[in-house]
């Protein structure tokens, strides 16, 4: 499998990106018992908020000979802040988080949403020094701004 990484096109991706993420994150420990009617109002504003954020660098990894045959993508805000990891089922295992995880090693990282899978918290163990859960920061940011 040949993964390439490149940036983001909200015309072709914008979808995909959206419907994955609130799908995949539903049963995070912190949404878990959130309403449904609550939760897929609040996501989406949430998402909606990081994606039109200025600050936001979305890299996706994809097939090297098709660019729209997505594997996973990854939310980046400043300075090292992992809003959300996304890697299909049929590829996990592949190294596509590690080649969207592109910060340095030994990096802090600050990420404002729980996986519900063990391994993004594994992956982040294993690559950052340190990294901290904050689900607050985007609205730190709104507080700043």
């Amino acid at each position: 499998m040949n993964i390439d990484i490149r940036n983001y096109d909200s015309i072709t991706d914008e979808a995909f990106l959206i419907a994955t993420w609130i799908k995949s994150n539903r049963s995070s420990p912190a949404t878990r018992a959130v309403p449904t009617p609550i939760y897929l109002i609040g996501q989406r504003y949430r998402i909606m908020k990081c994606l039109k954020a200025e600050s936001t660098r979305i890299l996706v990894a994809c097939d090297s000979d098709e660019s729209n045959l997505i594997y996973g993508y990854a939310v980046w805000g400043v300075p090292s802040i992992l809003h959300y990891v996304y890697v299909k089922k049929a590829y996990r295992g592949a190294g596509v988080a590690k080649a969207l995880l592109e910060q340095p090693q030994g990096t802090a990282v600050l990420y404002t949403h729980r996986s519900p899978e063990i391994w993004v918290e594994r992956l982040l163990r294993d690559k950052y020094i340190n990294y901290v859960y904050n689900p607050y920061l985007l609205e730190e940011q709104d507080a700043n701004n």
